[in-house]
């Protein structure tokens, strides 16, 4: 249960940033909800690379 808490903590995080980003770009409140939400499960792949490679190091230096 903790994984899957943490897994939508992060998914609900990059939504707000997508919105926040939304709003400061004056797109329409309906079109910046559809983004905040379908976004981050369509980057989803990338965020998930992204976050590995700038781990990365620090997961080195554990092991």
């Amino acid at each position: 249960m903790g994984k899957f808490a943490l897994l939508q903590a992060f998914y609900c995080i990059c939504g707000i940033g997508f919105f926040v980003k939304d709003l400061f770009a004056n797109v329409p409140m309906g079109e910046g909800m559809l983004n905040a939400f379908i976004w981050p499960y369509a980057q989803w792949p990338y965020i998930k690379l992204q976050a590995l490679h700038m781990a990365a190091p620090l997961l080195q230096m554990i092991q």
